[in-house]
């Protein structure tokens, strides 16, 4: 059963409790429930202080990427007006609370804009966050370049806009980090962080993209429970006290520090940073940016005052460096569900994204809650009669190999109470921290997973009778598992082409731009499970044989054709011509350098479809 969780919880309806501080940046408060990890002390470098100036709010030296005290610019692509022809997006940079609200210049081509001017989101100590919301009148015939400057100083920036009548084109990458299992050696085998970055932006420079869309595992935020601040909490053998046990205000103020700092150093240190200054992003959520497997965890974990109240932190954060929003703001700035963060984008006139937010609101049984479909597709029924694809970025792949021989397996070690078995606790392939199969959550995060079948049969049936009615081409992306591939829902009857098939909805899976590929041995045993199988009577779905040569000519290992253990990203591109799709996935080579394309196209839905 659901246990029902104290009305003192921080929840999507009062909002977090916020740490108060006094004029020292020290956080107000009484003592903590348990005694836990001391202060951070000055120089600790997964500390507030070990990145900033607790004083004043200045940045430290390697932080820095401009002669000022601002983190970033960060761009991020909020939508296009259609109506006015016009491009917005958004800036979001972080200044030392004592700095004046910073303002960006634009300059298309006329001359330089009136500044815009900045909104304040948040603080945290001594630093405060701003988005700056700007726009850009769309040419008709030709894209343009447009060049930016924060506070009308420092380096000149500059990021591409399409023209109303040009061709729109958008990247896609995932699980930008590593996992903690990963050792130096592996990183340095694979050639360290950023041989896949590198290929994108270089492509960037040649022809840029308009959108990057960041599909899940934007950082790797699992490292919040190697503080010693848990060990308490988890050490509690009754699960149902352990779920009762309060969120501490020390776990509070641990959890806040974390998640900012965590934040600032994956995103402004690295390519990823570099990007967002040139490259727009567009972001959905994954397990990861929270921590692993959130929300496929039994109830009463998920139900804990702990998991509840955390989750909260690392949502506030997502909320300001991935969605340029606050809890209070969200809605105004166009996102929506019934709890979580979904949102719905016009890249120019013939494509829409949705990207739904699969995390907030996810349990054991449930990926969206019912309320959030119907507000979902509210949405795309209203979409623009130009709209000739609707591109549905999700955080794990929709089209994939079964892997219920693995569940039954976790479900037997469950069953049987095994994981109370003190040996067997110990072997940390089996048992996680919180006495669980160490696979389970991955299992259970599968839309193929036996529990969300229904669900999902249910909502690509939604979305089968908006392509239908609509005449739109729905394609599926996502990431998360560290490999790529294609697959494909289809019409059962193979009379029938694909321009004429409402039912045919191509997924695209492209994972990890960064992080460690799964070994052969895995891909071999889920490759053996990708199969045909039904949907129902009417709509089957496979995988693609893609990979009938690998990056170095020879044929995959194990004849894997079906899906490629290596890192990657994805590219689309409008055709307009025909209304086609382009779509590439870029495969890093052998020698760690550059990448090799393996391209798909994605037709437009002829309107003539077959019913």
């Amino acid at each position: 059963m659901d246990f029902p969780v104290s009305k003192t919880q921080f929840n999507e309806h009062d909002g977090m409790q916020p740490t108060q501080y006094d004029e020292n940046g020290i956080p107000r408060g009484g003592p903590a429930y348990y005694p836990g990890q001391p202060v951070n002390a000055p120089g600790d470098p997964d500390s507030y202080e070990g990145n900033f100036d607790a004083r004043t709010g200045e940045p430290l030296a390697h932080m820095r990427r401009r002669p000022d005290g601002i983190i970033g610019p960060a761009l991020m692509f909020v939508d296009t007006d259609l109506q006015s022809a016009t491009w917005r997006g958004s800036v979001l940079v972080l200044a030392p609370r004592s700095y004046s609200p910073p303002t960006v210049t634009l300059n298309d081509g006329f001359g330089p804009s009136m500044p815009f001017s900045s909104v304040l989101l948040d603080t945290y100590k001594m630093t405060a966050f701003y988005r700056i919301d700007i726009e850009v009148r769309l040419d008709v015939q030709r894209e343009k370049t447009v060049e930016y400057k924060v506070n009308n100083e420092g380096p000149t920036y500059r990021f591409y806009v399409p023209g109303q009548t040009t061709p729109w084109r958008f990247c896609f990458w995932s699980c930008n980090g590593w996992s903690l299992s990963v050792s130096d050696k592996e990183k340095k085998e694979l050639g360290g962080d950023n041989v896949v970055w590198d290929d994108l932006l270089a492509k960037h420079n040649v022809v840029p993209f308009h959108v990057q869309v960041c599909g899940g595992d934007q950082l790797y935020s699992d490292k919040i429970w190697n503080a010693e601040i848990w060990k308490p909490w988890l050490a509690i053998k009754d699960k149902y006290v352990r779920r009762d046990a309060p969120f501490t205000r020390e776990m509070a103020t641990l959890a806040d520090d974390f998640y900012f700092t965590h934040y600032a150093k994956c995103f402004f240190l690295g390519k990823f940073g570099e990007s967002m200054t040139t490259l727009p992003i567009t972001c959905i959520i994954d397990d990861h940016d929270v921590w692993d497997g959130i929300g496929s965890y039994p109830d009463y974990l998920q139900n804990s005052q702990v998991f509840v109240q955390l989750k909260e932190y690392a949502f506030k954060y997502w909320r300001l460096y991935q969605g340029h929003t606050n809890q209070q703001m969200a809605r105004q700035h166009g996102y929506f569900g019934a709890h979580g963060y979904s949102w719905l984008k016009q890249f120019g006139p013939y494509t829409a994204a949705l990207g739904p937010d699969t995390r907030y609101e996810r349990s054991l049984n449930q990926i969206i809650t019912p309320q959030t479909y119907d507000l979902m597709f509210d949405r795309i029924m209203r979409l623009p009669l130009s709209v000739k694809h609707l591109v549905v970025f999700l955080g794990v792949p929709i089209v994939y190999p079964r892997l219920t021989y693995i569940e039954k397996t976790l479900a037997g070690i469950k069953s049987i109470g095994l994981t109370k078995i003190s040996f067997l606790a110990k072997q940390k392939a089996l048992v996680n921290i919180w006495g669980e199969p160490e696979l389970s959550d991955d299992m259970n995060d599968h839309w193929t997973s036996e529990v969300h079948m229904e669900e999902r049969k249910q909502f690509v049936l939604r979305l089968q009778d908006f392509a239908r009615q609509r005449n739109v081409r729905v394609t599926f992306v996502a990431g998360d598992v560290h490999c790529c591939g294609a697959g494909r829902f289809a019409s059962s009857s193979p009379q029938l082409p694909p321009e004429r098939d409402f039912r045919f909805m191509p997924q695209i899976v492209s994972s990890a731009i960064m992080n460690i590929p799964p070994p052969n041995l895995v891909i071999r045993a889920v490759h053996s499970s990708a199969k045909t199988y039904e949907l129902d009577r009417s709509t089957d779905e496979m995988m693609y044989r893609l990979f009938e040569q690998d990056v170095n000519g020879k044929a995959p290992p194990n004849n894997n054709t079906k899906l490629l253990a290596r890192r990657n990203f994805s590219s689309y591109v409008e055709n307009l011509q025909n209304h086609s799709m382009i779509v590439n996935i870029h495969v890093q080579n052998e020698n760690n350098r550059g990448t090799k394309a393996y391209p798909i196209n994605v037709p437009a839905l002829d309107p003539s479809n077959i019913a």
